[in-house]
């Protein structure tokens, strides 16, 4: 069959016209404004009264009986009848029961999303402790002999104690600030902070150490948009005169769009938004005496579109600089955290202490360490870092002409400038501070560090004690230079010293001109750390802590069906026991009794059972015992070393016997065992007992394909035979031993 296609003729169509707007560049400030003025006209603000003390449980049903029943009383006052007492005290007992009726349908009907929230959760159960009510927004200042209540008054005295924060430290200020005019005006801003600062320590270390590449920000896509403002949270704080999270989410399809394109362009022109530098700071109480300004904290709110534009330029930094910073800064980044800190300095301990040796470390606290931080030689260091000149201009002109005022409830401040520090509370904040600290960790020459934020620790280990502490003071110099440098206030009262191993009297270092003596425990980021590493204290402190919480659930168990408890007892009582547990786990047995006395407590009031024993308990909640849960949390990072996919701080615990170039032995453990002398030095160690347990572990939950199938397996599976001294039984005379039942 053939088919025959016929040339086509298309007719030449006229010329036509179209009608069309010509685009044109409007800030982000006009189309904020339009929006949140269409916002008005169609959802205005609305104000409403709610009473202080109401409770969350408090019905119109129950509202309307308590009003009757007080109505109730005064007639039955005023008349004094025995036919109104008897009305009285009949509603009197109907609202009793209407109340206990209500609370208890009020906290059964709980989501349970809102147990997992800490802050709701106890605002929610609060009525059940106490008929007090406390406003928790109502702050109370005392300045000299006067007590300051007025919100204004307070809200003006935190901002000026937040203003006046660095100065009150003796710390020097550059001359040449970010908003002043350049000396010579063929000089760049830029160019000037690079040549006044090309001879400081920190740039020549860095240049040092760094290969930089160049790095220059790229235009960001509109589906990285999407993505982020998708990711944004709703329960977030914003300022009062910015769009609503709810609605940027809501209208994504409209919104996005528009922010993508004013990202782009204030790339491109070296811009961040002036609207989006104005957060409002919210006052967070610390710890101590709440009436003292110094015992709160300022924490930046920002804007929604703020937190896109920081999103978007914190990730591409990050993928700059990350293979620059040093393993040992554990803060803001994403794998790090405390107990990646404190493992690397607890194991490098129990190893000197197993060899008969010392260990030590000085514990030093700073002053304001994000409100200190130099914008001009941040902007240098990222330079050396390889940050090309015109990302510099855009870091640049987001970290100048900032200003911030301070909310107290619904009143503000007057608005105050900023020429120090990165804001407290943004994404962006943190990474530029790990950036301006990280070169500090280069300087140390006899002593390695713990650092977690602005908790830098340095501690050293050798087979004399005099070394050890010429070590520790021969850093702690240097590192009080650093300070000095780059405008950081070491507050050398608050210092601290730790020494291991024995000795006949207590030692003390020098710390620039102070001198300090050791201590027998220190809290170090939130561990209580002792000397001999028993961790008893600790132990102590945190099941303090649980039964506390533990305490609170129970007398709450009557208004909770059976998943309503399990859930709060594992978020508010077994969460004490998750923090950190590889640093803690190698305790007494008297601390391990006390730990499964809470968790036996803690199911029993789950499953409303005083008859089980611990063990069948344990089995109907299909659980082990916090012993075992560390150790599930080890042999996790055991499995991360073994493939790959473990930070550096472990995997110098977790050795392979493939990284050693040993030959396998009968042994079918890929991790090096090496020897250890004592019991609680080095049995009880990570670098010991982590490749034992591995032994023990099964080989199909060994071999599982991915790390989410492996935690999954190996929650399953309880040790049947370990090694530790919390699992062998005691005899009086014998010591430990392995019973066979």
């Amino acid at each position: 069959m053939v088919v025959t296609v016929s040339k086509t003729k298309f007719e030449k169509l006229k010329t036509k016209f179209i009608n069309y707007r010509c685009q044109f560049r409007y800030d982000l400030k006009m189309c904020e404004s339009l929006f949140l003025k269409i916002l008005d006209k169609h959802a205005p603000k609305k104000t409403k009264y709610i009473r202080a003390n109401e409770a969350p449980y408090m019905s119109r049903l129950l509202k309307k009986a308590i009003m009757k029943r007080s109505r109730l009383e005064g007639v039955y006052y005023r008349t004094k009848s025995e036919h109104d007492k008897i009305i009285y005290k009949s509603h009197k007992n109907y609202v009793s029961r209407l109340y206990k009726r209500e609370r208890k349908a009020f906290y059964q009907n709980l989501d349970l999303r809102d147990l997992l929230d800490n802050r709701k959760f106890w605002k929610n159960v609060k009525p059940l402790f106490s008929n007090k009510d406390i406003c928790k927004n109502k702050i109370t200042l005392v300045k000299g002999n006067d007590i300051i209540t007025d919100d204004i008054i307070v809200a003006e005295t935190l901002n000026s104690f937040f203003r006046d924060a660095v100065s009150s430290l003796g710390v020097e200020i550059d001359a040449y600030l970010l908003n002043k005019v350049p000396r010579a005006l063929h000089y760049s801003p830029i160019d000037h902070i690079i040549e006044e600062f090309a001879s400081h320590p920190s740039i020549i270390k860095i240049n040092e150490k760094v290969s930089p590449i160049g790095f220059d920000f790229s235009p960001v896509s509109l589906d990285e948009i999407e993505d982020e403002i998708a990711n944004l949270n709703c329960k977030k704080g914003i300022p009062s005169n910015s769009i609503p999270i709810k609605l940027i989410k809501n209208h994504k399809d409209i919104l996005a769009k528009p922010i993508h394109s004013f990202i782009n362009s204030d790339i491109e022109n070296d811009t961040f938004p002036e609207t989006l530098k104005l957060p409002d700071v919210c006052p967070i109480f610390k710890k101590g005496d709440a009436t003292s300004v110094k015992n709160y904290r300022p924490v930046s709110v920002l804007p929604a579109v703020s937190k896109i534009y920081k999103r978007v330029i914190q990730k591409q930094i990050l993928n700059h600089i990350d293979t620059h910073l040093s393993k040992y800064l554990c803060g803001y980044r994403k794998g790090y955290s405390a107990q990646h800190a404190l493992v690397s300095l607890i194991e490098k301990w129990r190893d000197t202490l197993d060899k008969q040796g010392y260990a030590g470390a000085i514990l030093m606290d700073l002053s304001k360490a994000f409100d200190t931080l130099d914008h001009n030689l941040l902007i240098a260091k990222l330079h050396a870092y390889g940050m090309n000149k015109k990302s510099l201009a855009f870091i640049r002109n987001y970290l100048s002409n900032r200003w911030q005022r301070t909310k107290v409830n619904t009143t503000y401040s007057s608005w105050t400038e900023l020429t120090l520090g990165v804001p407290q509370g943004s994404v962006l904040g943190p990474l530029l501070f790990n950036i301006y600290l990280n070169d500090l960790f280069w300087f140390n020459e006899q002593t390695e560090p713990c650092n977690f934020a602005d908790d830098t620790t340095n501690h050293a280990c050798d087979m004399e004690l005099k070394e050890v502490i010429r070590r520790l003071e021969h850093d702690a110099l240097i590192a009080i230079e650093w300070f000095e440098s780059n405008n950081m206030k070491l507050n050398q009262d608050k210092c601290h010293l730790l020494v291991g191993g024995y000795k006949h009297e207590l030692v003390h270092a020098k710390i620039g001109s102070n001198t300090i003596w050791e201590s027998q425990c220190e809290k170090l980021l939130g561990v209580h750390i002792d000397k001999g590493l028993r961790f008893n204290f600790h132990v102590l402190y945190i099941c303090k802590k649980a039964n506390i919480k533990l305490t609170a659930l129970i007398r709450l168990a009557r208004y909770y069906n059976l998943e309503q408890r399990r859930l709060l007892m594992k978020s508010f009582v077994q969460s004490q026991f998750a923090y950190s547990p590889l640093v803690w786990m190698f305790h007494d047995r008297g601390s391990n009794n006390k730990i499964n006395k809470i968790h036996e407590r803690a199911l029993r009031f789950v499953y409303k059972d005083d008859i089980s024993t611990f063990q069948q308990l344990l089995l109907r909640d299909n659980s082990v015992t916090i012993h075992h849960r560390n150790i599930h949390t080890m042999a996790i990072e055991m499995y991360k070393s073994l493939n790959g996919i473990q930070l550096d701080v472990f995997n110098d615990i977790f050795v392979k016997k493939g990284d050693l170039n040993i030959r396998s032995t009968r042994s079918q453990n890929e991790f090096y065992l090496g020897r250890v002398n004592t019991v609680h030095y080095g049995h009880d160690s990570l670098r010991y007992f982590g490749p034992k347990i591995w032994e023990s572990i099964p080989i199909h939950i060994k071999l599982s394909e991915s790390l989410k199938d492996f935690k999954l397996n190996v929650k399953k599976w309880t040790p049947s035979e370990c090694p530790c001294r919390l699992c062998k039984d005691y005899i009086g005379g014998l010591g430990y031993v392995d019973i066979i039942y």
